[in-house]
């Protein structure tokens, strides 16, 4: 049996306020449909000690989890958004950086002008 993740004792502060800000969403949409946990987990396909754990922001539990519940409810589409190319900014200057400064044209034996 493979051990604990090291993930809740290393991962920054930020990441874990995020996971635990998901889980209170999660928690607010569901009461908002009026279903217990359990109704949500079943739904879900997941066991409810591990549809709690998403709920309370267990950095542990994994993506699949929130997918299958944000599902359950409906949301599915509220992850179509989540880590867009074009959101990436960063990314974007990086590749940008990358590029060649000019675009040389390839040497080839065959003559491509008519």
């Amino acid at each position: 049996m493979p051990g604990q993740l090291k993930i809740a004792q290393t991962a920054p502060a930020s990441v874990l306020i995020h996971a635990r800000l998901l889980g209170v969403r999660l928690r607010f949409a569901r009461k908002r449909r009026r279903l217990t946990l359990r109704e949500l987990a079943a739904k879900a396909g997941v066991a409810y000690d591990t549809a709690r754990a998403a709920e309370s922001g267990n950095i542990q539990t994994g993506i699949g989890v929130y997918l299958a519940l944000a599902w359950a409810m409906g949301l599915e589409n509220a992850f179509s958004n989540v880590l867009k190319p074009e959101d990436d900014h960063e990314g974007g200057a990086l590749e940008i950086a990358n590029l060649p400064e000019r675009v040389r044209r390839r040497k080839s034996g065959a003559d491509d002008d008519f």
